[in-house]
């Protein structure tokens, strides 16, 4: 403890440490649009030009006005009213879990992957993403 932790302590001042301080930042609810379908929560900033996200999106018939592309830190506090399709690019199964379950308001779908640079060079994974994708659309949301 430092002096001036020492005097605050003597005259009975607590102290507060912010736990979540990008809230000062204006980060707290980000709104989304009803027109947002999928949203798309990576490690990595991904972009809409990358011809393999682009494929994906128009198999499922998503326009890019439709699609949200967001990392780990700034999904948490996104504030969805409609359902939506998840697509949540990571191996960290613990960073995934606690994002979905901070995201999940009803029975979203939920499609997971390794990252997009891994997943492209994985036709096992790419397999699994379509069989997620066309469960997902059967039980529609």
């Amino acid at each position: 403890m430092n002096r001036r932790d020492l005097l605050l302590q003597e005259m009975g001042i607590t102290q507060w440490q912010l736990r979540r301080p990008d809230v000062l930042k204006g980060a707290v609810n980000i709104p989304v649009s009803q027109e947002i379908r999928l949203i798309v929560i990576a490690e990595t900033a991904l972009d809409f030009d990358d011809p393999f996200l682009w494929d994906l999106l128009r198999s499922v018939e998503i326009q890019k006005n439709e699609c949200l592309l967001i990392d780990f830190d700034h999904a948490q506090h996104l504030k969805v009213q409609q359902p939506v399709y998840y697509w949540l690019l990571s191996e960290n199964s613990e960073k995934i879990h606690r994002t979905f379950e901070q995201l999940k308001t009803d029975n979203s779908p939920l499609w997971q992957t390794e990252e997009l640079v891994k997943l492209k060079q994985n036709a096992k994974q790419k397999r699994e993403l379509w069989r997620q994708i066309q469960q997902s659309f059967t039980q529609s949301v």
